[in-house]
């Protein structure tokens, strides 16, 4: 069975919120805490892939994060890895259709690309989920010599504190596909960890 757009990026959320906590549960494995930074790992366990989670607290509500790193065009300010991306379609103020093309991770390397649904969900305690899921769809289909990736889980997880701050979580599950060396892999894994941080520096500013 072929699962529309909605459906697909409504399983990511549910998974999100399941995995989102660091607890005896969820086997998150810590590689990074610094100055209340922190990044952990795990497998996928559906397909083995790696699942990155970074967690930092900004001085900002949830809203405005929200709206900060769903908008496409700040996105590309931040996010070093792309090469092209747009908006295919906006099918309602918190749903859009993207196209990314992410740079060739070394030279002589094809580029990348996705087409992703992108959905906002707003939760009654204030928490707020930007959740992108790869999908297929007919406005974008594969371009010769680009290999088409895949994004399993994609959210920022932004929850309000007591302290007006927020909690930014976000979470990535990436397969680049196509044949491609461990160590340039875990490179670009690398790479998904310091979006968190151009959006960090910018949002501090």
């Amino acid at each position: 069975m072929i699962l529309n757009p909605e459906n697909l990026v409504e399983i990511c959320k549910d998974k999100l919120i399941q995995i989102m906590d660091i607890n005896e549960k969820n086997l998150w494995e810590l590689l990074v805490n610094k100055n209340g930074y922190t990044v952990h790992v795990m497998k996928n366990p559906e397909n083995g892939a790696k699942i990155n989670r970074s967690q930092a607290f900004i001085n900002k509500q949830p809203e405005f994060i929200a709206q900060y790193v769903s908008d496409l065009e700040k996105r590309k300010q931040t996010d070093a890895r792309i090469e092209y991306a747009s908006v295919l379609e906006e099918i309602d103020k918190d749903s859009k259709l993207l196209y990314i093309r992410m740079k060739p991770p070394i030279p002589f390397m094809s580029s990348r690309d996705l087409v992703l649904y992108q959905k906002i969900y707003r939760f009654e305690n204030g928490m707020i989920i930007v959740c992108q899921r790869s999908v297929v769809h007919q406005k974008q289909p594969p371009i010769h010599n680009v290999e088409r990736a895949e994004m399993y889980l994609f959210g920022w997880i932004l929850t309000p504190q007591q302290n007006g701050s927020t909690k930014v979580v976000l979470i990535q599950c990436f397969d680049m596909k196509g044949q491609m060396p461990q160590q340039i892999g875990n490179q670009f894994t690398q790479q998904q960890t310091d979006l968190m941080l151009a959006v960090i520096q910018n949002l501090s500013i």
